[in-house]
């Protein structure tokens, strides 16, 4: 834990650096005029699942996955989101995991899941201390471009409170799947949700999805909850003045 620990303050910081540095949202900070304070509110949160992906190995093992999402947020007095930076670490089993994938063996002395090789205090602690987010990992590791997506939402995010992403979350993901809904979709529950969007919004939709198509809420992590637990975690900090 003291990994995970150390990833939502590295997230919190870079939030923080953001504002400070002029790069977040227009969204107003509460200001002191006559110190040149300002307060902003700051919040992680956090979110976990495990996963059957009901897909088995060439060897016929059951592949699993466990998901931990964490979300950090800052926001303005009036609760809207300043910036937000998503991660995710994915553990999964052992058995023909894919070079650098993020894995756990098993506890020490236990016998290692269907036939991989039982841990040692020296391998477990190896294996925990390799462990890197997808962020960290990057996305050649997954075949995708999940950061450049998941950056897209956060920027759409900005601006919002918790509340307002939540109902856009409702209006326009698939209740399937978590993804954003699109024109083309051969579901025909999404084409009928899709169906009840203004124009207007299908044509903001549309903006989100020409980078953004991947779920924000499903076997793979549950990252709207993390967001909201980010608002409920929230702290008043006071930004100095500059010098």
């Amino acid at each position: 834990m003291k990994k995970i620990k150390l990833i939502t303050v590295a997230l919190a910081l870079t939030t923080s650096l953001l504002v400070l540095g002029g790069c977040g949202s227009s969204t107003p900070a509460a200001g002191d005029k006559t110190t040149g304070e300002v307060k902003v509110f700051q919040g992680v949160g956090q979110t976990s699942n495990f996963r059957d992906t009901g897909r088995k190995t060439d060897s016929g093992v059951l592949k699993y996955n466990i998901n931990y999402v964490t979300a950090a947020a800052l926001f303005d007095n009036e609760g809207k989101i300043i910036d937000v930076q998503f991660d995710v670490l994915e553990i999964s089993n052992p058995n023909e995991a894919e070079e650098g994938a993020v894995i756990f063996s098993g506890w020490p002395t236990q016998p290692g899941y269907a036939g991989s090789a039982s841990n040692t205090v020296e391998t477990a602690t190896e294996e925990v201390a390799n462990w890197k987010t997808k962020r960290e990992r990057g996305d050649e590791a997954y075949g995708m471009n999940w950061s450049e997506q998941f950056n897209l939402f956060q920027e759409t995010f900005k601006g919002m409170t918790v509340a307002e992403v939540e109902q856009w979350f409702a209006k326009n993901t698939s209740d399937l799947n978590g993804k954003p809904l699109m024109a083309d979709s051969e579901k025909a529950e999404d084409q009928a949700k899709y169906a009840k969007l203004t124009e207007d919004e299908k044509a903001a939709l549309a903006d989100v999805t020409s980078g953004a198509s991947i779920s924000l809420k499903d076997g793979h992590g549950d990252f709207i909850g993390a967001l909201v637990e980010a608002f409920e975690n929230k702290k008043e900090v006071t930004i100095p003045a500059a010098k």
